[in-house]
């Protein structure tokens, strides 16, 4: 007679359910991974003019698969839609062999506008189940960072920037996502830093430490607005008062020479996902969201 027991565990840094409740998220379920977002916005003189934090994101069903299949090298039998086929942009991975192979790498990110309603603190929560950026079911709220008359050339810097091009119905194309200003960081730290710092680095002798403090582990990424993103997909609209973004997310992608001969992405997935406050585009300003993902 075999003796069956199961073990559980979970990947998260969060051990208190109740803290893992925050705007954004959906309440009931539990983050996959604990997350810090810091919104910092500067003028056109690179002059800071805010620095926020925006709380915690919520790993949707897409990212969490991706982990899961990457870490044990199996893979489920739930598929989740890409937003290639979503968008109807480079949709050529049939989704029954959608899952993730060690070329599928959290590489993209986007905006939306489908995060929050136009009161301020109507913050819309992230349902676990999502697959887009904008409201379950609401495609359209995901919005470009350029709308551009012709396609950025191989000599231009933004060709190597922008991704997820789509050619619309009026000759003009857009990008809906965008690289990481600079490549992810991996930092380990000890939790000795002042309020709001960062602590110290741990050394490669930590092994034989005596010290009791807590270590944190998390990869940072920098998600960067320029001046001129999301700005022209309000102007082609007729609303550039109206200029704003309240949703971002991570993608998991596959880069891939396409059959014209051009490269960009293909089984693009939501990962994860931040709804929040408006944020106005409207003045000229950049914005770095540093965007981390702990795992202790």
């Amino acid at each position: 007679m075999v003796e069956e027991k199961i073990l559980s565990d979970r990947l998260s840094a969060v051990d208190d359910v109740t803290k893992a409740f925050s705007k954004g998220i959906s309440k009931g379920h539990r983050p996959v991974f604990h997350t810090k977002i810091i919104a910092e916005g500067f003028n056109e003189f690179g002059e800071k003019l805010f620095s926020k934090d925006l709380g915690h994101n919520e790993t949707v069903l897409g990212g969490a698969i991706t982990v899961l299949e990457k870490l044990w090298n199996v893979n489920s039998t739930l598929k989740v839609a890409s937003i290639n086929n979503l968008l109807g942009i480079n949709d050529i991975v049939p989704l029954p062999e959608s899952s993730a192979t060690a070329d599928d790498i959290v590489c993209l990110w986007g905006v939306g506008i489908g995060g929050s309603g136009d009161a301020f603190d109507s913050v819309r929560p992230v349902h676990f189940y999502e697959r887009e950026l904008g409201q379950n079911g609401y495609t359209d709220q995901m919005i470009p960072f350029r709308v551009v008359n012709e396609p950025f050339a191989s000599t231009d810097a933004n060709f190597e920037k922008y991704y997820m091009m789509r050619k619309r119905d009026d000759e003009f194309y857009e990008y809906y996502l965008k690289r990481f200003e600079i490549d992810p960081v991996i930092k380990v730290l000890w939790k000795d830093g002042a309020e709001g710092e960062d602590g110290t680095e741990v050394s490669p002798d930590v092994y034989n430490t005596t010290r009791t403090d807590e270590i944190e582990t998390f990869v940072e990424m920098h998600c960067m607005i320029d001046a001129k993103d999301i700005h022209e997909y309000f102007e082609h609209l007729g609303q550039t008062s109206m200029s704003r973004i309240n949703s971002i997310g991570l993608f998991t992608g596959r880069r891939t020479e396409l059959p014209n001969g051009t490269i960009d992405y293909t089984n693009v997935k939501l990962f994860s996902k931040l709804n929040f406050n408006n944020e106005s585009l409207v003045n000229a300003k950049t914005i770095l969201y540093k965007y981390r993902v702990y795992v202790s």
